[in-house]
This record gives structure tokens, sequence and C-alpha cells, in this order.
């Protein structure tokens, strides 16, 4: 079955003890069907994660020191799932103005075992005839940016981690954002915060879409919050 995550969801505001407890059941997040309900999707196999503490770390790079104005950016990435776990299959990173300046296709070292299309809208045929591996990718991003520039994402653990690239400098709206004892969605902060609607393509995400967005949050929070300062 397709590989689902399961959270605790509140599905009942109705008193149902003496202190007035909500009603909880566990459900899954990609089709709100509760917790032994069939598979919302199938694959050819089954796909894994690897845990971050067993990467080899001494093949992450770092950004260079250089004598330029440090800037901020955007980055999103979007991963495919392989033999060795979550791979990089495409990287944008997007000006402080929105303006795109690198966004390529990547093509995964190890096999392929999902696309995972419904959400890193990358497919076997947009892969078909990429060449460019995570060396390249990393290349391009350390070219881009030195040690003091400033990256904004969503979740950005993922996207580094699918880099290889450890980054001191970093702003992530799912910690900026943090409420509820839970990480909020991009989607769910672009609508509230923006009046924007992403993540809606039934071909899947599109990573310029959500660097921009990621972006335009904290945009958004510096000029409705003096306390927060990028």
């Amino acid at each position: 079955w397709y590989q689902r995550r399961v959270r605790e969801a509140v599905v009942s505001t109705q008193s149902t003890g003496p202190k007035g407890e909500l009603d909880k059941v566990r459900q899954y997040d990609c089709c709100n069907q509760g917790d032994g309900s069939p598979g919302c999707a199938v694959a050819t196999g089954h796909v894994h994660t690897v845990e971050y503490p067993n990467r080899d770390w001494t093949s992450y790079f770092r950004a260079k020191k250089r004598d330029r104005a440090p800037s901020v950016w955007g980055l999103d990435c979007e991963m495919v799932y392989t033999a060795d776990g979550m791979e990089l299959a495409r990287m944008t990173v997007v000006d402080y103005k929105g303006g795109t300046s690198i966004d390529m296709l990547v093509q995964p070292t190890a096999r392929v075992l999902d696309y995972n299309t419904r959400y890193s809208g990358v497919t076997e045929k947009s892969l078909s005839k990429v060449t460019a591996k995570l060396f390249d990718a990393q290349k391009a991003l350390y070219k881009l940016i030195t040690v003091d520039c400033v990256l904004v994402g969503h979740s950005l653990e993922s996207d580094l981690h699918a880099l290889q690239m450890i980054h001191r400098n970093v702003v992530d709206t799912s910690l900026v954002f943090y409420g509820g004892g839970y990480k909020r969605g991009l989607a769910t902060l672009s609508a509230e915060c923006l009046g924007r609607i992403i993540q809606s393509a039934d071909a899947g995400h599109d990573s310029t879409e959500d660097a921009v967005a990621a972006l335009d949050l904290m945009k958004h929070k510096l000029k409705t919050n003096d306390n927060v300062k990028l």
C-alpha cells in the first residue's frame, strides 16, 4: 500500500466526559480516512525513508565565505522514493523578489520506487531525459549563495538533507508559524496569511510556487510583527 502518515485529529467537539474532553480519532492526513481503512492509492512496491542519524554526514557540503553582500533566497526541493530512501528530484531557488534563479530537475542515483507525483509533481516522463545529478544541483547552489546568505523555506530540514547540505542561516516558516502543537502546512499558511491558494494542481506541488510562498510568508510576518527581524 502507498505509504501514508497518521495523525491525531479532533473530529468532534461534543463533550464526552465530565471535564468536556474532545473525542479524538486517528486518521490518515492524505485522504482523511480512519485508521485501518483500505489504502487510497497503490504502488508497485513498498517505499521507505532513511533516518537522518544514519546519513553519511561527511558527504554534506557547506557554502563558501565570499567577499560579497549576503542575500536572501527562497528554497524548495521535491523528492522521490528510491531504493536508498528519499532522493532529490527537483531544486528551485528564488531571489528576494520571487524571481527564479535556479530551477532544475535531478536524476536520482538509486532506482526510483515511487515518483510521489501527487506531492512532488515529478513523473517518470519528466525525468526520463534528465542527466543532472545531485552534484550538479549542489554545484549550482554553491556558486549562487555564500555562507552568510539566508535560506527561507518550509520544513527546510528535508530540503537540506535532500541536497546533503549544512547551512546555519535559515528561516523555516514551519517553525516561525508553528502552533497548536504541530507544524502547519504551507498551503494552509499561504491561504490564511497571503490569501493565495497553492498546491491545488492535480499534477502535484510546484517547487517554484512553494519557494515563493515561503518567502512571501516571511515578508508578511515582517510587516505585521515588529518583533520579528530577518
